[in-house]
This record gives structure tokens, sequence and C-alpha cells, in this order.
């Protein structure tokens, strides 16, 4: 499973508390979210 943030890098304004992580939470979510189904799914579950 592969998940990816939907902005580039920001080195702009790195390290200066102005980045917004919501995004890469989000991916996190769904690569959970999709590791669940994919195992149920390899084991039969539906």
């Amino acid at each position: 499973i592969r998940t990816s943030v939907d902005h580039g890098t920001a080195y702009d304004i790195a390290w200066q508390g102005k980045a917004d992580a919501t995004s890469m939470k989000e991916a996190i979510k769904m690569a959970v979210l999709q590791s669940g189904h994919q195992m149920r799914f390899a084991h039969g579950q539906r």
C-alpha cells in the first residue's frame, strides 16, 4: 500500500511551524484502513 500527501516538500516553510500536517495524517489513516481491508481479503473475509 502506498499513499502520498497532496503537496510538495514545502522547503520554503520548513522548520517555521507553518506546515499543516492534515494531509499527511489523512494519508496515514487511509493506509491503515486499506491495510485492514487487505488483511481481511487475504484471509478470505469480506
